[in-house]
């Protein structure tokens, strides 16, 4: 989700507090606040998007860094107020910081709430990086001046009940999916993603015994879509792939990726692709290796966003 969206549900988590919602009122400017803080992050860009994607979502989602940020945020706050309350203001900044991990986790992306323990990001894959149904709940706590215990046990529950009907829309389109495919082929391991922009659809990834196919499915007509089939790599291929710096860094960057190999002169190629995130008829995260004839790296470009876009990796250590 955008800063501008976490900040917005960061404000609206702040009505359970009891305090009015409003940017004068420290505990709800905290909260907001502490809602875009993990983004933090973004100051990795100084240093360029190899830097930032790689760290995006680690350190600065996990829970020592939010209450890290929570405790400098309150600090900061506690100068502009003759009033105030810190533990109430920290306590609700914290809950504003863990929304914003929590939102992260309910995407497609992840977030490592539980960095230094793993380096694995959580993920639910439930909600689209703009969510209408979330954003709508959002200002309904905000602009609402007459609010009750009825009215926030209400939210709640309608929120609790849209995060169910996801997670079952995912698992039949799961099942959808696994039906259409199982024919013909033997599925090794099925990935479903919500679509980037509509709310009715859902990404996939299906990897088999012979290919690795990428498509998306239509829940409202069920209809299926498939966009690019890819014939699997031999393991041999792929262990040469990530034995690279680069090939290491797109095996924790992706969980989901094809290497394709193909000759260019006196030179072995190895192209890599990030299977989870196509727009605008392709896909988004690509890599490359090259290689002479006895498969000596030498040298390798990652590619974000675009594949014209060429950051060029160290292979030397």
């Amino acid at each position: 989700m955008d800063p501008v969206t976490h900040g917005v549900i960061g404000l609206a988590i702040s009505a359970f507090s009891g305090n009015p919602v409003a940017l004068s009122n420290p505990v709800s400017l905290g909260c907001a606040i502490g809602a875009m803080a993990p983004d933090i992050d973004v100051i990795g860009k100084v240093w360029g998007d190899y830097v930032y994607l790689k760290h995006h979502r680690g350190i600065s989602h996990s829970i020592p860094a939010l209450v890290g940020l929570a405790a400098i945020i309150t600090g900061g706050l506690s100068f502009f107020y003759y009033d105030f309350p810190t533990l109430q203001v920290f306590l609700w900044t914290f809950i504003g910081c863990l929304s914003h991990t929590i939102f992260d986790i309910l995407n497609s992306y992840g977030a490592k709430l539980f960095m230094p323990f793993t380096r694995k990001k959580s993920k639910v894959s439930i909600l689209m990086l703009y969510d209408p149904v979330v954003t709508l709940l959002a200002f309904l706590l905000i602009f609402n001046k007459q609010s009750t215990t009825w009215f926030y046990l209400l939210i709640s529950i309608v929120f609790m009940v849209y995060l169910y009907s996801r997670w079952l829309m995912k698992q039949r389109a799961m099942q959808l999916v696994e039906k259409h495919y199982s024919h013909g082929y033997k599925i090794i391991n099925i990935e479903i993603l919500p679509a980037l922009m509509a709310f009715y659809k859902w990404d996939f990834i299906v990897n088999t015994n012979s290919h690795n196919i990428v498509g998306q499915i239509n829940m409202i007509n069920q209809k299926i879509s498939e966009r690019k089939k890819f014939k699997r790599p031999d393991q041999e291929t792929v262990e040469l792939f990530e034995d690279t710096n680069i090939g290491k860094y797109f095996k924790e960057f992706s969980t989901n990726y094809h290497v394709l190999r193909f000759n260019e002169g006196e030179h072995i190629v190895l192209k890599s692709i990030d299977l989870r995130y196509f727009l605008r008829n392709n896909f988004m995260h690509h890599a490359t290796a090259v290689y002479d004839r006895e498969q000596n790296i030498i040298h390798s470009f990652f590619h974000p966003y675009k594949i014209h876009r060429r950051i060029l990796v160290t292979e030397v250590e």
